[in-house]
């Protein structure tokens, strides 16, 4: 078989959909019966040595996260709600791709789109649809984001052959919401990456260091930070626990800046201040690894996940976890994390206070999280994938 994808995803400062579209491309190289695998960027094709160089860029990560910060930043974000700059950037890809879409069309290359919107493409396509919280929770989004996935999902499922779900609960969620037929819409879990695993106090201890922070010493939150993630709940409950659990154990919040946050900023203030909320904004994946398995709590109570895999990289790292008990998290928890309800600050607040004073319920948690986490294999991602594929191509 031969694949074709749009790698627009794997621009920096990578996000979860592109990890999601490197993991499957770096197994999918490796698959004997894959004959041909090739992406693009604007106009450019990358296939080969070229397709493997892009999906290990790091160079290019680094210097995209210099804008997580100042002004760029802010006028980068500000740029998208300017009415049309977001269809007319969408237009202009496509534009671009255009010519190279229809000759791989033409030799016979099956498209696999990985973020939500397919190009128009002549061939067989197969699309990943992540999450449906454009729909659910639409004030949780940029407008022009919501009516971009509007206007685009409708016509990109129709195209498609096939449509890969995170979850069984997207899945039903794609059946509800847009009436796709059972058999249309297949369920493939993702997976966790090895790198995600327990470490020891001494290989995390320069990146506590450099935050000041203790091993097993902070309870820690990785998500962009927008609205759904739920982070001025997770902050409100974090603020009812008692002062002396606060100074033995800060919140370290994880992520890019993400929009709709100035509430969120102010409600972080007064904690930071005191010390007690540290949000060093985006960090490399290297970091990232090492204070994911030296967390003494990891806090998720996001309120709508496609999936949500830092639940299970954190259940990987051998570290607690607290999440919530809606959307797909249970699935992908499987009763290896201490559920809440995401809308009672009272019950976030509960569930960290036992969490950090229980140590044999940390333990239970923790085993049982190693056990779910080695479920879930980019390698089963893939298998399952090229499945689809081949269901497609006969």
């Amino acid at each position: 078989m031969k694949l074709l994808f749009d790698l627009n995803s794997l621009r920096p400062p990578r996000s979860g959909v592109g990890y999601y579209t490197q993991h499957l491309l770096e197994g999918l190289l490796e698959q004997p019966d894959v004959e041909a695998v090739a992406g693009w960027v604007g106009s450019t094709v990358y296939e080969g040595d070229a397709l493997r160089a892009l999906m290990c860029d790091q160079t290019s990560l680094a210097k995209a996260a210099q804008f997580s910060k100042g002004f760029t930043a802010s006028a980068l974000r500000a740029a998208r709600n300017v009415p049309g700059v977001y269809k007319a950037r969408t237009l202009a890809r496509s534009f671009a791709s255009g010519s190279l879409r229809r000759d791989f069309a033409k030799r016979g290359y099956l498209y696999h789109e990985t973020n939500f919107i397919a190009s128009r493409y002549r061939g067989p396509s197969v699309v990943t649809v992540h999450d449906l919280s454009h729909r659910r929770h639409p004030e949780f989004h940029p407008s022009v984001a919501v009516q971009y996935l509007d206007d685009g999902l409708p016509r990109t499922l129709a195209q498609a052959r096939v449509v890969i779900a995170d979850s069984h609960y997207t899945k039903k969620e794609i059946h509800d919401i847009y009436g796709l037929p059972d058999e249309k819409v297949v369920t493939v879990h993702l997976g966790v990456e090895t790198c995600f695993q327990p470490r020891s106090e001494e290989v995390c201890s320069a990146v506590l260091a450099a935050l000041g922070l203790k091993y097993r010493g902070f309870v820690l939150s990785v998500c962009t930070l927008q609205p759904r993630k739920n982070l001025r709940r997770l902050v409100a409950a974090y603020a009812h626990l008692p002062e002396a659990l606060r100074r033995e154990f800060p919140l370290v919040l994880i992520g890019a800046n993400g929009w709709m946050n100035s509430d969120l900023q102010r409600d972080i203030g007064p904690l930071a201040n005191a010390g007690q909320i540290i949000a060093p904004g985006y960090v490399s994946r290297a970091d990232l690894t090492r204070l994911l398995s030296a967390a003494a709590v990891f806090a998720y109570p996001s309120l709508y996940e496609g999936f949500g895999l830092p639940v299970a990289e954190a259940m990987a790292s051998a570290v607690p976890v607290l999440t919530a008990n809606v959307t797909s998290l249970p699935e992908v928890s499987a009763g290896a994390a201490w559920e809440v309800d995401p809308y009672s600050v009272d019950a976030i607040a509960d569930g960290l206070a036992r969490l950090l004073e229980d140590a044999a319920l940390r333990e239970s948690l923790v085993a049982k999280g190693l056990q779910r986490a080695a479920e879930l294999t980019w390698a089963a991602t893939v298998e399952q994938t090229r499945d689809v594929y081949r269901s497609v191509l006969t």
